[in-house]
């Protein structure tokens, strides 16, 4: 169905197309937000191709210090329309925590739109829980729950 593999330089104009098809205007990144988080050190960028080598999905992560510790961060998961409920996500989310639990870090947040229960739902299946509100995060209008996993735990 597709296999992941690392993001390449030449891979930006496609991810920059499926991130503004998959989010609405202004909460979809810009080209030099969207450059800046493949930028960053520590980022891990996967990306999704079907069989027939087209990109489906793609996910950003980075690892972000909180005081003394490092903690995981989950930038973005976009995924076509055609390739949703198929597990496509669900095998982003997982090898990005992996890779995070390769570099020993214990904990992985993101932000979700308050009013997008599908994605909360999907996270929630995920092992994530809700451990803040972040008020107008997006569009200046929007609320943003802050959600959490350990990856300590999710180990076994």
């Amino acid at each position: 169905m597709w296999t992941l593999r690392d993001v390449e330089r030449a891979d930006f104009e496609s991810l920059y197309q499926l991130d503004q098809q998959c989010f609405a205007e202004g909460i979809a990144y810009s080209r030099a937000d969207m450059l800046a988080f493949l930028s960053v050190p520590h980022s891990i960028a996967l990306l999704a191709e079907s069989t027939s080598g087209a990109m489906v999905g793609f996910i950003i992560g980075e690892v972000r210090r909180m005081g003394e510790k490092r903690v995981g961060h989950v930038v973005t998961i976009d995924v076509a329309a055609s390739m949703r409920r198929k597990g496509l996500g669900t095998a982003l989310l997982f090898a990005v925590e992996r890779r995070l639990r390769e570099l020993g870090i214990e904990r992985v947040r993101l932000e979700v739109a308050a009013d997008n229960e599908g994605a909360q739902a999907f996270y929630v299946r995920e092992g994530y829980q809700q451990i803040g509100r972040i008020a107008e995060y997006y569009l200046d209008r929007l609320d943003a729950f802050v959600m959490e996993k350990s990856l300590v735990a999710s180990l076994t």
